[in-house]
């Protein structure tokens, strides 16, 4: 799979990476403890307002992260998954100085792991030609 096609593929992991996260976390609402139908939507909300967001990040800031890493010939497993988790954080850096409590923390965690399973998908997608060949021998 070509470079593009796995950069545009990526991002599409968020909604699923984030209501597992947020599952595992015992984020309320996502824990299930309202019943099915509050999870089911809260699931599609999130794909809603997720997706648009995570395509924004992935061309305007992933893009030029990978561009940089592709330019200094250093693209490998650490530096994607670790650049993702890195470009996924930026906003929480950002708020870091003026936050306090535990939500804080919550959220940091939330959007690390969504990285990093963007970065992981990301890395999957770009090799998954070698994957392929290598399991069909």
């Amino acid at each position: 799979m070509t470079e593009n096609k796995a950069l545009a593929l990526a991002p599409l992991i968020t909604p699923f990476a984030f209501t597992f996260c947020a599952y595992i976390l015992d984020v309320p609402g996502f824990n299930m403890d309202n019943g099915l139908l509050d999870f089911i939507g809260l699931f599609f909300g999130l794909t809603l307002a997720a997706i648009p967001v995570a395509y924004i990040y992935m061309f305007f800031i992933g893009g030029k992260f990978w561009g940089m890493l592709k330019r200094r010939k250093i693209v490998n497993f650490f530096t994607i998954t670790l650049g993702s988790i890195f470009v996924a954080d930026i906003p929480m850096l950002l708020i870091w100085p003026v936050t306090q409590g535990d939500d804080f923390y919550l959220t940091l965690k939330l959007f690390s792991f969504v990285g990093l399973m963007v970065g992981l998908n990301c890395w999957f997608l770009i090799n998954l030609d070698k994957f392929k060949a290598r399991f069909k021998k």
